[in-house]
This record gives structure tokens, C-alpha cells and sequence, in this order.
């Protein structure tokens, strides 16, 4: 093999590499543009409505800790809002399976993801218990899981709970306002939810504070070693 038949081997490895690089710096600038791009529509409804927004909460309670990227407090509802970037199309056989797939536009499967509507209602309701809310009471909390508009998502039976949302990030903030307006319940007393409000932000201020001790601990002891 001539030197410059080496050459044209090591030029063709590196665009391969080059392009394996590329391709996933993409794919995380992707991901972070969509969660900051969800989170700047809430911002702005929040100002816009006089809302209440709380982002990357972390709450401990008697069974788990929950994580939410956003929770929302509006007029009438409190809206526990997981943002879900997905790199192709997604399908499931209902809302209520646990399992949904990643598929490619003619079909074929790319990967099995959990599925994040029943997931979120899960810890949307695990929250509610913990806040003190049961079924006696008016429902107060919202579920919604937002998706980049470029998904297609295809659910073969289409019955969800009334309290439960997947939508687009386009239409994130028209949902929101929707679901407000339509509602027949009075909205929150005032004091009712800043105790709420307040509550949260403790929790989730230890938890933090706990997951930094943590990881200073963990420091500590790789310095030590």
C-alpha cells in the first residue's frame, strides 16, 4: 500500500470521527435549546399572568424524591410540567402502558423510553398526597409533559385523564391558558397557596442543600484518599 493510500485511510477515520462528534454536540445543544426554550414561554406567561414558577424542584417525601423541572401555579390549578426531548417520532399502544417507543418515520423502532405521561401523573399525585390534597377535595394539580413540535405522536387509544397533558412546546402556553379559562373552580385563596408556595421552596431548598453536602462529602474524601 502507497503512503498516500495511508493518508486517504486516516483523512476517511477522522471525518467518520469528526462526524460521530458533530453529531452528538448537535444532539445535546439540541436537548439544552428545548429545555430552555420551554422554560423561557413559561417565564413569560408567569410575568405575563402573574403566575408563580418554580424550576428544578426537588422534593423529598415519605416514599421518593420527587424531581420536576417545572411547577407552575396559575389562577386555578398548580401545573407539574416535565419537559421530554425526543429525537424521532414516538408511539404506544395507550396512555396508560408503561412503555412507549422511539420510531423512525417509516415505523421502525429506535429505542423503548418509559412513558412520560403516566410517569408524570405519578409524581404529579405523589406531590398532591405529600401537599396534603386527597379525593375529597377539588383537584388542584395538573399534569403536563411538553414535547419539541417536531414529534409526531401516535397513541392508539387516545383516553387520558382530564388532569393529564402531552403537548407540543408550541402549544405549551395556549394549553395552559385554556385549561385556566375552561375551568368552573374559584380560584386559589391567596394564602391557602402561598403556604403551598412557601412549603415547596423549603423542601426543595433542603434537598439541595442536602445534595450538596453530599457532594462535598464525596470531594472530601477523594481528596483524602
Amino acid at each position: 500500500m502507497q503512503w498516500y493510500h495511508y493518508l486517504i485511510l486516516v483523512i476517511a477515520i477522522l471525518l467518520v470521527i469528526g462526524g460521530i462528534v458533530i453529531y452528538f454536540i448537535r444532539k445535546h445543544n439540541a436537548v439544552n435549546n428545548f429545555k430552555r426554550a420551554t422554560w423561557k414561554k413559561l417565564y413569560r406567561l408567569a410575568q405575563a399572568k402573574d403566575f408563580y414558577l418554580l424550576n428544578k424542584v426537588y422534593v423529598n417525601t415519605e416514599l421518593d424524591t420527587l424531581h420536576m423541572d417545572h411547577l407552575l401555579v396559575g389562577d386555578k390549578y398548580i401545573y407539574v410540567i416535565a419537559s421530554r426531548y425526543y429525537e424521532s417520532d414516538i408511539q404506544g399502544d395507550s396512555y396508560v402502558t408503561s412503555k412507549w417507543e422511539v420510531v423512525s418515520k417509516d415505523k421502525k423502532l429506535i429505542r423503548e423510553i418509559t412513558n412520560p405521561v403516566i410517569y408524570n401523573e405519578k409524581r404529579t399525585i405523589c406531590l398532591a398526597k405529600f401537599l396534603g390534597w386527597n379525593k375529597q377535595k377539588s383537584p388542584m394539580f395538573i399534569s403536563m409533559v411538553v414535547i419539541n413540535n417536531s414529534v409526531e405522536c401516535d397513541i392508539k387509544n387516545a383516553a387520558i385523564s382530564p388532569y393529564s397533558f402531552i403537548v407540543h412546546k408550541k402549544d405549551l402556553v395556549k394549553q395552559i391558558k385554556k385549561i385556566e379559562k375552561d375551568s368552573k373552580f374559584s380560584p386559589f385563596d391567596e394564602e391557602s397557596i402561598q403556604k403551598i408556595i412557601n412549603r415547596i421552596h423549603r423542601l426543595s431548598a433542603e434537598e439541595k442543600k442536602q445534595e450538596d453536602n453530599l457532594m462535598k462529602q464525596e470531594v472530601d474524601a477523594k481528596s483524602n484518599a
